[in-house]
């Protein structure tokens, strides 16, 4: 009888916790239900959670300034100033460790991973084009987020550049966003760093992985692992992640080098032939997926915070990764097309299986060693920038404040990273990797679009301004987006310009020129994107291209993850108005009591607003006739004798 008793145990136990689990779920469901209904009936709430959604926090622009202010200047090898202050990241980042960082991340995603897939798919040999395209668009934003980043040295990247310009709610919309992004591109790479290193020893990448539904599911527990690894060491510190990063980038830039001189003398020039087998739509389709290769620079601007002189390095830093990765980019995908025909590309290994097929296989070799090196900097750089994004978004209480702890000992946020790294790793042993790209590449794009915007709008927008003094930049930066990516939708679909197109872009022409009949005053002095507005609205209507080139099954994740994010940030916001409600009346009512209580009131005919006139902002909505009471007519409990009390 004993022996059947525990089972009987254990499955009611389980039982009971299925049932609370549930009971949990449902609880949560309804709150959310409860908040967004709330939103919908109630015009108070609505208001209120509309005004805190549209307000602007340009405070953060002063204390980035007193911050880099009060940073030391850290030179080359020293870690002057590096200690921070005692709730935020240590300044010890120079010059040559952001440029490092930079191209470490960029490189590998792009040239090792997805080359041979947007050729092969896409564009042909006129992937070199698609790489053009899309590095002229992270240029340009690359200048928009160094005239950012040096107005706001601070951690958190464009999440900090859209609660400036464009309110709480789009700043939300950006952290999710950007959270997404740097997630999925780790998982991605983190795949690709499986499939290099298998081929260093000859095997296939799907002979290290099982197929759970084909083209979406394939379990890779060795990019699980490597994801835990570089977990732990960006744990350990921003200087250390700097030094090992440095490194590894070497090593890839070594490699890169041996790889265009040795494929430069096996080029066949038949094999670009045709060069453009898709035309335009391929080559933008293909800049649309490769733009994922650009995201390095922006974690730069993530770290701003733990940057020794923000001023002059964040730009050198951006600017000069993005330029050097170009230029390789455009190099090897000319390499690897005239080795091998598009239509043969191998779209997990392009450039080890190339140069095994031509007899080298001690290039091949060196190529798997340099392309893991180089997916490892492009790993953990994707990986770095996540959970500073998190970290600032619980600073403004947008997540749990856990997520904005940062370790005593390695002045890191452990929790943030920590939690980052389960993510990812789980992304990285579940789901494939073309999947993957094209889900990351619309988040990236709407984010590099909506800097260049509030890059504008922010240089016609004074400090603490009114909605007044806001809405004119607001509702040109609507029509030059509008009109920027009708015109993409419009070339992507027919390939051509047509009349509407041109209708379109006129409709560009005049909402950027409109900007130029509002004073532009407010800039950085040390670093300033120069053409103002023309480069950044160009820089717009490029992602829009981009954006509009994306299949429909990114739209569909984009659409799905917005609302989702918004009904979020809804419940939220209701949840946070109701509890200020709350407070304050709360607030108003222990200090009405207070008063009430001295004896200084015997006038029991005078009443609460003027009695009280320093508790008028904030009181609650109160009836006009009620009075004070005298002192000596209050019992020992706090309330009017003869009254019932609670």
């Amino acid at each position: 009888m004993r022996s059947s008793g525990a089972p009987v145990e254990i499955a009611s136990t389980s039982t009971s916790a299925v049932t609370t689990t549930r009971q949990r779920a449902s609880d949560a469901l309804k709150e959310v239900r409860a908040a967004v209904r709330a939103f919908f009936t109630s015009s108070e709430v609505r208001r209120a959670v509309a005004a805190r959604g549209a307000s602007t926090s340009t405070e953060r622009l002063d204390e980035a300034a007193r911050s880099a202010s009060s940073a030391g200047v850290a030179s080359d090898g020293e870690e002057n100033g590096a200690t921070g202050d005692s709730n935020g990241l240590k300044k010890v980042l120079t010059r040559m460790d952001l440029t490092m960082l930079g191209i470490g991340g960029i490189i590998g995603a792009g040239v090792f991973v997805l080359t041979g897939a947007v050729a092969h798919d896409h564009a042909g040999p006129a992937v070199v084009f698609s790489y053009v395209i899309a590095a002229s668009t992270s240029a340009v934003t690359g200048l928009a987020y160094a005239e950012f980043a040096v107005a706001m040295p601070v951690a958190g990247s464009a999440y900090n550049y859209m609660f400036a310009t464009f309110g709480e709610y789009a700043a939300f919309l950006t952290g999710c966003n950007l959270a997404l992004e740097l997630t999925i591109a780790s998982a991605a790479v983190a795949r690709g760093w499986t499939s290099y290193f298998m081929s260093m020893f000859g095997v296939r990448a799907n002979a290290a992985r099982l197929t759970i539904w084909p083209d979406v599911m394939e379990l890779d527990l060795i990019a699980g692992v490597v994801v835990a690894g570089m977990t732990a060491l960006l744990v350990s510190g921003a200087k250390e992640t700097a030094k090992f990063n440095s490194i590894v980038t070497y090593v890839s830039l070594v490699v890169i080098a041996i790889v265009i001189f040795a494929g430069a003398a096996e080029v066949h020039h038949e094999n670009w032939s045709p060069f453009a087998p898709n035309g335009m739509k391929g080559i933008i389709s293909g800049a649309s997926v490769v733009i994922f290769a650009f995201v390095g620079f922006d974690t730069i601007a993530t770290c701003a915070e733990e940057v020794a002189n923000p001023s002059a390095d964040l730009p050198f830093g951006i600017l000069g990764s993005l330029g050097v990765c170009a230029t390789l980019y455009a190099l090897m995908c000319l390499v690897i097309t005239g080795m091998v025909s598009y239509v043969d590309i191998d779209v997990h290994a392009p450039f080890a299986m190339a140069f095994a097929t031509y007899g080298l296989g001690w290039v091949a070799s060196i190529v798997s060693i340099g392309a893991v090196a180089a997916i490892t900097t492009s790993l953990l750089l994707s990986m770095m920038g996540q959970p500073r994004i998190f970290m600032v978004m619980a600073r403004d209480g947008l997540l749990p404040a856990w997520f904005s702890d940062v370790s005593e000992k390695y002045g890191t946020p452990a929790n943030a990273s920590l939690f980052s790294g389960i993510v990812t790793g789980g992304l990285a042993v579940l789901l494939d990797i073309n999947l993957l790209a094209q889900l990351v590449s619309i988040g990236t794009l709407s984010i590099f679009c909506c800097v260049n915007l509030g890059l504008i709008v922010s240089r016609c927008t004074p400090k603490r301004a009114e909605w007044s003094q806001r809405a004119p930049p607001l509702k040109r930066a609507a029509a030059l987006f509008f009109n920027s990516l009708a015109f993409g939708v419009d070339y992507r679909s027919r390939a051509h310009i047509s009349w509407f197109g041109v209708l379109t872009l006129i409709g560009v022409a005049a909402s950027t020129l409109s900007f130029l009949t509002i004073p532009m005053t407010s800039a950085p002095a040390t670093f300033r994107m120069p053409l103002v507005p023309f480069l950044p609205a160009f820089g717009v209507l490029l992602t829009c291209i981009l954006i509009a080139g994306l299949g429909a099954l990114a739209w569909i994740r984009y659409v799905v993850y917005t609302f989702a994010c918004t009904v979020g940030y809804l419940t939220f916001a209701v949840a946070r108005h109701r509890s200020e409600s709350d407070s304050s009346s709360s607030g108003f009512a222990d200090t009405a009591l207070r008063y009430v209580s001295l004896s200084s009131f015997a006038d029991a005919d005078e009443d609460i607003p003027s009695v009280l006139p320093s508790l008028a902002p904030h009181r609650p909505e109160i009836d006009s006739s009620v009075r004070l009471v005298p002192s000596d007519h209050v019992r020992s409990d706090g309330f009017p004798s003869g009254s019932a009390g609670l």
